[in-house]
């Protein structure tokens, strides 16, 4: 007898995740975040990941998660916004050692675990958005570090920590503000 194992997740919620992961990697991909962050005198490395992270990433995580309501749903849109992103490009263009790129993997992936893990009620959720953009952004620093020889200046870590911080938990509540609008519009 053959079995027939469901998918996890519907074809619906399949086309609500894919869409979601695509636009955050079409905005990492094509928004000037680097020139936006150099013409502002702000080094790197990964300063457009710090102040831009909660619009680029934690937004469309957040947003998957929030729509769907199924576990998983966030972690599988941040590693598929990772996947896809290696497709593009190396991650912050490093192409040695030749696995490199599975650091942007294991950043993202974290992020989708902790706004997942956050995601219990409001406040949670914004401090989760926050904190998973933060991981992601230390991961991305310490393999950056190790790897290239190139770490963030001490003088500038404090303010783009808490600009990670802060743009995480804006990208969380422009999620919950996106749900929001969509709930009410919904016929009834």
């Amino acid at each position: 007898m053959v079995r027939k194992d469901k998918s996890y997740f519907t074809l619906r919620e399949w086309a609500i995740i894919v869409p979601l992961a695509l636009a955050s990697v079409l905005i990492n991909t094509y928004l000037p975040i680097k020139s936006i962050t150099a013409h502002f005198d702000i080094p790197g490395p990964a300063a457009g990941m710090a102040l831009f992270g909660g619009f680029i990433f934690v937004l469309w995580i957040s947003l998957a998660h929030l729509t769907i309501k199924k576990k998983y749903s966030g972690i599988i849109t941040s590693i598929l916004i990772g996947a896809i992103s290696l497709f593009i490009h190396p991650w912050y263009g490093i192409i040695s050692p030749s696995w490199f790129s599975l650091y942007g993997i294991l950043g993202l992936g974290f992020m989708g675990i902790i706004i997942e893990l956050m995601s219990k009620s409001y406040w949670r959720s914004v401090v989760g958005g926050g904190l998973g953009n933060l991981c992601c952004l230390v991961i991305t620093w310490l393999a950056i570090g190790f790897h290239t020889g190139t770490w963030m200046p001490k003088e500038w870590a404090p303010f783009l920590i808490l600009g990670a911080i802060i743009s995480g938990a804006i990208g969380v509540l422009i999620a919950q503000g996106i749900t929001m609008v969509i709930k009410t519009n919904q016929p009834r």
